[in-house]
């Protein structure tokens, strides 16, 4: 097409660049706020175990 015909995509104005940075935003912020209210599994009890018969087989 004619250079003159086309449109030109770097048009944008304030208004549109605040209201997508807003947009944006507000789906990270909902996003975490979701991600925190799964309950993701996990041990009940802390694991001990004694490693230093492994320690001292490697050495």
């Amino acid at each position: 097409m004619q250079p003159r015909l086309q449109r030109s995509k770097g048009d944008l104005s304030f208004t549109k660049i605040v209201i997508r940075m807003i947009v944006i935003l507000l789906l990270i912020f909902f996003s975490f706020f979701f991600i925190e209210k799964i309950n993701f599994p996990s041990p009940k009890n802390e694991i001990n175990e004694d490693v230093t018969d492994k320690i001292i087989k490697l050495r």
